[in-house]
């Protein structure tokens, strides 16, 4: 199947979504490495990593919902979000251990349940540049927590 886009597709929009998306990510990350006193910029960002995460997971469901055994896919789209859930009752530095496995979970994920064949290539491309992202503020933050 060959990709095109035209004047029709959304990707610009979707770059720039994907984009502002990682700005929270971004900002606190740095307002925990500086913070703003009375602001708790970790547990914001911890909350922010579930939202997206069980976003990103949610994202799954039109796709696995064309195929005709959805069950995998089904129980591996819903089990993220409850995980990073209760990753929540974790200490932080567990709870961000957990967020980044899970955002590599989900990458691993698409791979293996062969979606990012069924993305276009400037998604596909998008998507793995954001979860590079994501995963490196949860590895930064993690670094941090052990000085």
């Amino acid at each position: 199947m060959q990709h095109h886009q035209d004047a029709d597709t959304p990707m610009p929009a979707l770059h720039i979504l994907g984009y502002l998306g990682l700005l929270p990510f971004l900002a606190l990350s740095l307002l925990t490495f500086f913070p703003v006193p009375g602001f708790d910029a970790l547990a914001m960002f911890q909350r922010y990593s579930a939202i997206i995460l069980g976003f990103m997971a949610g994202v799954l469901w039109p796709v696995w919902s064309q195929r005709l055994s959805v069950w995998p896919l089904a129980v591996f789209a819903v089990s993220l979000p409850v995980l990073t859930f209760l990753a929540g009752f974790l200490p932080q530095a567990a709870t961000l251990t957990v967020e980044l496995l899970l955002f590599v979970a989900l990458r691993l994920g698409e791979r293996w349940f062969e979606l990012d064949q069924q993305y276009h290539p400037a998604y596909l491309q998008l998507r793995k540049q954001l979860t590079a992202v994501v995963v490196a503020c949860h590895a930064a933050l993690l670094l941090f927590l052990q000085m």
